[in-house]
């Protein structure tokens, strides 16, 4: 709600500041003294351009500033235009102006004269239509079920999009799977090729160096192992002498057992090599085309095999896509018949309770001097479709009027004027419990009304106040009375100038201002007792 305002160097405003309620607030004061300046002053945050004459003079800083309240949090929006230069603030923070008309559209309702966009945007219409019929639930329902197909049907479109390339897909796969498979190789196959390429390379140098190995080691008359078998007694000898030689003469020992171990190993191993150029050039060549993958693909052996499966699935998955947009169509077409259904529910309720409504808004607004006024709701059926669905249904919804007799309801936008468009608006959102934390600020709505059709004004502007802040501008003692919270707008000449004041007024103020309205400045005390009677009746 708007708690609090502060307007400086606006007009024929000087300096003023309200501290608003948060239910009814009425503002009141004589012709000219600057009542409709401080709504003017309050659109300052929604409206981007400066009226013109704005500004009391050159040289003088015009101020607006509000705070909003809504819970335990508060919001202080202010506004400055100096010298042609505007500025605007949010919580002491400045912020484009867009911004700043964005949170404080959140918060005001202005409804004037020329400010009706709410009942002149049929999207609008359906919303209020929605809310009488307390559709919330339902269309929750439709909301999240309009919100799985939508996902399901961009779902299929990606599918469809992708089976158009899944044959050149499907090539490339076939390719790459091929190339790797054409290895015929498993996990760790890589260390043993590069082995067996070494051997087969030096086959002759392997057999060579091997046998002079053998023959040094073990089958020379002067291997080593002869050698040793010369020495073991003189080796046997020394230990028994010196103990300390025993581990020495162990270890050569050890030596010389290994040493025709050895000796048939390597001859063993040599005797299986024999080099083959043909079965090399296979090696080498399928070594090459194993290293050439690996730096493609910018990995090891492990890697490509582990590409391998993965080609394997997509494979599986793009073979398999005309089935997935087989179960994807059926899921599709499952949540449609659940939105048709939904959407005639929707459908449904909407017309039966449109016509309750018509019936008690043409009702309310004959109590406002509206006797003749028609009132409709066309509920237009569009039948679900690809470019029908929405989170809200598929049907359009606007309000038709006529306030003469014998005229058709036509589309609001085309039929009402502006006063007419005040009093539909205040009967609307009498009927609504709309809970909130906006203020609705009505301009002038009772003009061309008195007697009982005033009261019954005030009575609606009471009503929508227990829910939401109202601030309102008026003429007549009987709205007055209604007011949670009375301002006295008034003006006064000084050296040339105009200057507006506002002042909260007291209970013995507020009798004396609804004498004034009543009966202009003839007060006398039947004047004051009917003054306070008139408030006792409404406000208590």
């Amino acid at each position: 709600m708007l708690s609090y305002l502060r307007v400086e160097n606006f007009a024929v405003v000087e300096k003023v500041e309200l501290d608003f309620s948060g239910n009814l607030n009425v503002l009141t004061g004589e012709t000219g003294a600057g009542k409709s300046i401080l709504i003017d002053a309050i659109k300052f945050f929604l409206e981007k351009k400066t009226p013109p004459n704005s500004s009391r003079g050159p040289g003088k800083k015009l101020l607006v500033e509000a705070m909003f309240t809504k819970n335990d949090e508060e919001l202080v929006f202010r506004r400055e235009v100096n010298n042609g230069k505007s500025l605007c603030f949010l919580n002491g923070r400045m912020v484009p102006f867009v911004q700043l008309k964005e949170m404080a559209g959140k918060f005001l309702n202005i409804y004037g004269q020329n400010d009706h966009t709410f009942l002149l945007n049929p999207t609008n219409h359906r919303l209020f239509l929605d809310e009488f019929c307390a559709n919330s639930d339902l269309l929750g329902k439709i909301a999240a079920c309009y919100g799985e197909l939508k996902k399901a049907i961009a779902e299929l479109e990606d599918l469809k999009k992708q089976s158009e390339q899944v044959n050149e897909k499907l090539d490339f796969i076939h390719f790459q799977e091929a190339e790797i498979e054409s290895l015929g190789m498993e996990r760790g196959a890589d260390e043993v090729l590069e082995q067996e390429v070494k051997i087969l390379s030096s086959a002759e140098e392997i057999t060579a160096k091997s046998g002079v190995l053998i023959e040094a080691f073990h089958q020379d008359d002067g291997s080593l192992y002869n050698k040793l078998a010369e020495n073991l007694r003189n080796l046997e000898y020394l230990k028994g002498i010196y103990p300390d030689l025993e581990s020495y003469v162990d270890e050569i020992n050890k030596f010389y057992h290994l040493l025709p171990e050895f000796s048939d190993a390597l001859s063993e191993k040599v005797g299986k090599v024999e080099y083959d150029e043909e079965e090399l050039n296979k090696l080498e060549e399928k070594l090459l085309k194993l290293n050439r993958l690996k730096e493609k693909y910018r990995t090891g052996l492990d890697g490509l095999l582990d590409k391998l499966e993965a080609l394997k699935e997509e494979k599986t998955r793009l073979l398999d896509m005309d089935f997935s947009k087989q179960d994807k169509q059926k899921e599709i077409d499952r949540l449609f018949v659940e939105y048709e259904k939904l959407n005639r529910r929707l459908r449904a309720r909407r017309k039966e309770k449109a016509a309750r409504l018509c019936k008690v808004i043409e009702k309310e607004l004959a109590k406002l001097e509206m006797k003749k006024a028609k009132f409709s709701v066309q509920v237009e059926e569009i039948e679900p479709g690809p470019k029908t669905i929405g989170g809200t249904g598929t049907d359009r919804v606007e309000f038709y009027f006529s306030s003469n007799p014998g005229q058709p309801p036509g589309q609001i936008k085309n039929v009402a004027s502006g006063g007419e468009l005040s009093r539909l608006m205040l009967v609307l959102k009498s009927l609504i419990e709309e809970a909130g934390y906006s203020a609705y600020i009505f301009d002038e709505i009772d003009a061309g009304i008195g007697g009982k059709t005033a009261e019954f004004v005030g009575e609606k502007l009471k009503r929508i106040a227990e829910i939401n802040q109202v601030i309102c501008i008026s003429h007549l003692p009987q709205i007055a009375s209604f007011a949670g919270r009375h301002f006295l707008i008034s003006k006064e000449f000084k050296q040339d100038e105009t200057f507006s004041y506002v002042e909260k007024l007291s209970r013995k103020d507020r009798v004396r201002e609804i004498g004034r309205l009543m009966v202009g400045s003839g007060i006398d005390e039947d004047v004051l007792k009917a003054a306070e009677n008139l408030l006792v009746k409404n406000s208590g």
